[in-house]
């Protein structure tokens, strides 16, 4: 009996339809984002600030909807040691917010105010910032079929400006 209300059940799922799945397209500013990219990462060093660390890197970027960015990073720091990092970017450009989720064994969540989105010329740029410890933290972030730059800067309250890191990406072939 039980064999007899499964092949019924069965065949009564292979006469339903097909649903289709209708999400909507990915946001133009992001539509160059996914793909495998390579560059490097350059930071002030926290423990010398007039010191610029720069560290070959490697980064694959995945879209997990049409607003959202997922991050994996894989940095060379050095002999024998790779550090590797997870992120996702979720970008609410009606809202004028990004929400930037870094780490997996730490998890951190971000809310930062977008001041800017464009794409003109099949370049993207997005302009982002929040209040940090000491002043603002402003991000500008670009990308076009080829190139992805991300860099922050550092606004003491005083309007002096520094660089804390800069990711100069180009795309990968492999």
């Amino acid at each position: 009996m039980h064999r007899r209300t499964f092949l019924f059940s069965l065949a009564a799922l292979a006469t339903q339809p097909a649903l289709a799945l209708y999400d909507p397209k990915r946001n133009s500013l992001l539509e160059r984002a996914a793909g495998a990219w390579k560059g490097t990462l350059t930071y002030r060093d926290y423990q010398n600030p007039d010191k610029m660390v720069v560290l070959p890197m490697r980064l694959a970027v995945s879209m997990t909807s049409p607003d959202e960015l997922a991050l994996y990073y894989v940095f060379d720091d050095g002999p024998g040691k790779i550090v590797y990092s997870y992120e996702r970017m979720l970008f609410n450009v009606p809202k004028a917010e990004l929400v930037w989720l870094s780490g997996s064994t730490k998890p951190r969540s971000n809310t930062y105010r977008i001041t800017a989105a464009t794409t003109a010329d099949r370049i993207s740029k997005v302009s982002f910032e929040k209040a940090g410890d000491s002043g603002l933290d402003c991000y500008s972030f670009e990308i076009s079929q080829r190139a992805w730059t991300l860099s922050k800067v550092e606004v003491k309250s005083s309007g002096e400006e520094t660089l804390r890191s800069r990711y100069e990406l180009t795309k990968s072939d492999a």
